[in-house]
């Protein structure tokens, strides 16, 4: 198996196994709840066929709802996460950015507030399929909107520190 597939299978691994075992029992104030896993999309590069975008999505979400009661929740979010994923990449990358060459979003190919922008529109998206359809009705669409927004902001947060993270330790090896 080549270098790069093994590291994306030790992502989803490892954000999946934060994100249920740690992530899920954390709900501050009631409303944010970290949605971390959002993070394996961004690791996709841009030469990923939609299809792998949305079948990773399915089992991510679907692995998750194993393990937190959520039948189908996080399997529906994560789909529309992975679908929409490349649409907003090519939204969000810089512009006069060629897409001949394929890259991974990161920081250090997009820089911070591009990468940061594309971070958000997922995390949002992501929450608020997943909240919706949690809640399966519009009627309290304010506390749908609070915990969607402060969701993604938690999630955002820990994703740019694992970003962080991740563009310091390559650093160091070089």
């Amino acid at each position: 198996m080549r270098p790069e597939i093994l590291t994306r299978i030790y992502w989803f691994i490892g954000l999946w196994l934060v994100q249920v075992v740690v992530l899920d029992h954390i709900a501050l104030l009631g409303y944010a709840i970290p949605m971390p896993y959002v993070y394996f999309f961004c690791l996709l590069p841009t030469n990923t066929q939609r299809w792998v975008y949305v079948a990773t999505g399915f089992c991510m979400g679907f692995l998750t709802d194993l393990f937190t009661g959520t039948p189908g929740v996080g399997a529906a979010s994560c789909c529309a996460t992975g679908l929409a994923a490349p649409y907003l990449l090519n939204l969000f990358a810089p512009s006069g950015y060629a897409f001949d060459e394929p890259f991974t979003p990161s920081v250090r190919t997009m820089e911070w507030w591009p990468f940061l922008r594309f971070v958000i529109s997922l995390t949002l998206l992501n929450c608020f399929v997943y909240f919706l359809l949690e809640a399966f009705t519009l009627m309290y669409f304010g506390r749908l909107l609070l915990t969607t927004l402060l969701s993604a902001a938690l999630s955002t947060g820990f994703i740019a520190a694992f970003e962080a993270l991740r563009k310091n330790t390559r650093h160091k090896r070089l």
